[in-house]
């Protein structure tokens, strides 16, 4: 049993580099919590306070989020070893930023934000890791605000959806009508319209009613240079 939950935990970012010692220890002072989510069960929502360090381990999540003024929903696919925003945990506003829905079946593994502190972050490896990971997300944050994306239609576009991304490669999805797309990229939306058929008929995007997909962010990268 211990040598299983070993390579579980091992998977995860927060434990990597800890040895089978420091995980046997941890198993007899953290409880977790396993549960399976079926496709389409909806396993965090956007503003539920933040109490557990949440790990994906297996299947895909879809990350949604609804902007603030509900001009627009914004997908992102989160595949495994993911943690579930461990910048919401504190600060300000402990809150999720976005809502978590299964694709696939999933299992998710999760953590009492006290047992974080006051046991899993007593060992260095997992303080490291989750210090790097939420000040690469800070960093992340930080380059796209300060990047100058101003001008080109297609770029603000692109970094419209940069600034909304976990990640920087992937499956995105954006729900929003034409019209209030171009008043996000504050333009017209016949040009709106060109820059998104330039785009389909490249390959880099799908668009449906009321619908953008982006199967590939990575893909459209390219196009800042």
């Amino acid at each position: 049993m211990e040598f299983t939950m070993y390579d579980t935990l091992l998977q995860l970012p927060l434990f990597q580099g800890l040895g089978k010692n420091c995980i046997t220890d941890i198993l007899s002072k953290v409880k977790f919590h396993f549960k399976k989510h079926q496709p389409g069960e909806t396993v965090i929502k956007q503003g539920d306070e933040c109490l557990h360090v949440c790990f994906l381990f297996n299947g895909s999540l879809l990350a949604e989020t609804l902007g603030r003024d509900n001009r627009y929903t914004f997908y992102e696919r989160m595949t495994i070893p993911g943690m579930i925003e461990p910048y919401s945990l504190f600060g300000l506003r402990p809150r999720y930023h976005s809502s978590y829905v299964a694709e696939t079946e999933i299992s998710t593994l999760s953590i009492e934000k006290q047992a974080l502190l006051d046991v899993l972050l007593q060992y260095e490896a997992c303080k490291y890791n989750f210090a790097n990971t939420v000040c690469c997300r800070g960093q992340y944050l930080h380059q796209r605000i300060w990047s100058d994306y101003a001008g080109d239609l297609r770029v603000r576009f692109i970094s419209f959806l940069l600034l909304r991304s976990q990640r920087l490669a992937g499956y995105k999805r954006l729900r929003v009508k034409m019209e209030d797309l171009a008043y996000l990229l504050n333009d017209c939306r016949l040009n709106v319209s060109k820059m998104l058929n330039g785009l389909s008929g490249d390959g880099l995007v799908n668009l449906r009613r009321k619908e953008i997909e982006i199967p590939a962010l990575e893909k459209l990268l390219p196009l800042l240079d």
